[in-house]
Protein backbone atom coordinates (compact mmCIF):
# COMPACT_ATOMS: atom_id res chain seq x y z
CA UNK A 1 0.00 0.00 0.00
CA UNK A 2 2.86 2.39 0.79
CA UNK A 3 4.47 1.71 -2.60
CA UNK A 4 1.16 2.45 -4.32
CA UNK A 5 0.82 5.75 -2.44
CA UNK A 6 4.38 6.73 -3.40
CA UNK A 7 3.64 5.92 -7.05
CA UNK A 8 0.45 8.00 -6.98
CA UNK A 9 2.35 10.92 -5.41
CA UNK A 10 5.13 10.67 -8.00
CA UNK A 11 2.61 10.71 -10.84
CA UNK A 12 0.49 13.46 -9.29
CA UNK A 13 3.43 15.73 -8.48
CA UNK A 14 6.00 15.52 -11.32
CA UNK A 15 8.47 17.78 -9.49
CA UNK A 16 8.57 15.30 -6.63
CA UNK A 17 9.57 12.46 -8.95
CA UNK A 18 12.20 14.65 -10.59
CA UNK A 19 13.65 15.65 -7.22
CA UNK A 20 14.01 11.99 -6.29
CA UNK A 21 16.02 11.36 -9.47
CA UNK A 22 18.50 14.14 -8.74
CA UNK A 23 19.54 12.91 -5.31
CA UNK A 24 23.03 11.51 -5.04
CA UNK A 25 24.60 8.92 -2.80
CA UNK A 26 27.72 11.10 -2.63
CA UNK A 27 28.17 13.85 -0.03
CA UNK A 28 27.46 17.34 -1.37
CA UNK A 29 30.42 19.48 -2.34
CA UNK A 30 31.24 22.19 0.18
CA UNK A 31 29.50 20.44 3.07
CA UNK A 32 31.61 20.36 6.23
CA UNK A 33 32.12 16.64 6.43
CA UNK A 34 35.24 14.47 6.50
CA UNK A 35 33.78 12.60 3.49
CA UNK A 36 33.07 15.67 1.32
CA UNK A 37 35.58 16.28 -1.46
CA UNK A 38 35.92 19.79 -2.91
CA UNK A 39 34.46 20.49 -6.36
CA UNK A 40 37.51 20.87 -8.60
CA UNK A 41 37.38 22.08 -12.23
CA UNK A 42 37.83 19.16 -14.62
CA UNK A 43 38.89 19.40 -18.24
CA UNK A 44 36.66 17.67 -20.77
CA UNK A 45 38.27 17.89 -24.22
CA UNK A 46 35.64 17.38 -26.98
CA UNK A 47 36.60 14.64 -29.42
CA UNK A 48 35.68 14.70 -33.11
CA UNK A 49 35.37 10.90 -33.32
CA UNK A 50 32.26 8.88 -32.61
CA UNK A 51 31.71 6.19 -29.99
CA UNK A 52 31.92 3.62 -32.80
CA UNK A 53 35.32 4.92 -33.95
CA UNK A 54 36.69 4.77 -30.39
CA UNK A 55 35.51 1.17 -30.04
CA UNK A 56 37.11 0.36 -33.40
CA UNK A 57 40.38 1.81 -32.04
CA UNK A 58 40.29 -0.70 -29.18
CA UNK A 59 38.69 1.32 -26.39
CA UNK A 60 36.75 -0.81 -23.89
CA UNK A 61 33.52 0.22 -22.20
CA UNK A 62 34.15 0.27 -18.45
CA UNK A 63 30.89 1.76 -17.09
CA UNK A 64 27.43 2.70 -18.33
CA UNK A 65 24.49 4.60 -16.87
CA UNK A 66 21.14 5.72 -18.24
CA UNK A 67 20.38 9.46 -17.98
CA UNK A 68 17.00 10.14 -19.52
CA UNK A 69 17.05 8.97 -23.12
CA UNK A 70 20.87 9.01 -23.28
CA UNK A 71 23.27 6.28 -22.30
CA UNK A 72 26.48 7.64 -20.73
CA UNK A 73 29.53 5.41 -21.13
CA UNK A 74 33.07 5.54 -19.78
CA UNK A 75 35.71 4.04 -22.05
CA UNK A 76 39.38 3.34 -21.44
CA UNK A 77 42.46 2.23 -23.32
CA UNK A 78 46.06 2.24 -22.02
CA UNK A 79 45.60 5.15 -19.64
CA UNK A 80 43.23 7.13 -21.85
CA UNK A 81 39.78 7.75 -20.33
CA UNK A 82 36.85 8.98 -22.42
CA UNK A 83 33.28 9.88 -21.52
CA UNK A 84 30.62 9.41 -24.24
CA UNK A 85 26.90 10.14 -24.42
CA UNK A 86 24.96 7.90 -26.82
CA UNK A 87 21.63 9.36 -27.97
CA UNK A 88 19.13 6.92 -29.52
CA UNK A 89 17.14 7.77 -32.66
CA UNK A 90 14.14 10.06 -32.08
CA UNK A 91 11.69 9.72 -34.94
CA UNK A 92 9.56 12.55 -33.52
CA UNK A 93 12.39 14.95 -34.45
CA UNK A 94 13.40 13.26 -37.73
CA UNK A 95 16.56 11.91 -36.11
CA UNK A 96 16.66 8.38 -37.51
CA UNK A 97 20.18 7.33 -36.48
CA UNK A 98 21.86 7.16 -33.07
CA UNK A 99 24.44 9.86 -32.36
CA UNK A 100 27.28 10.12 -29.87
CA UNK A 101 29.30 12.89 -28.24
CA UNK A 102 32.62 12.11 -26.58
CA UNK A 103 35.12 13.92 -24.36
CA UNK A 104 38.65 13.03 -23.23
CA UNK A 105 38.91 13.23 -19.44
CA UNK A 106 42.69 13.17 -19.10
CA UNK A 107 45.70 14.63 -20.85
CA UNK A 108 46.95 11.18 -21.82
CA UNK A 109 44.57 11.28 -24.80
Amino acid sequence: MIRYAALVMALAVPGLAQAAETTSILPESGVKSPYSAPAVPTTMKPLAGSLASLLDQGYAITTTTQTGPELVLTLSQRGHVVLCALTPPDLRNDQNIPTSRCWALNAAH
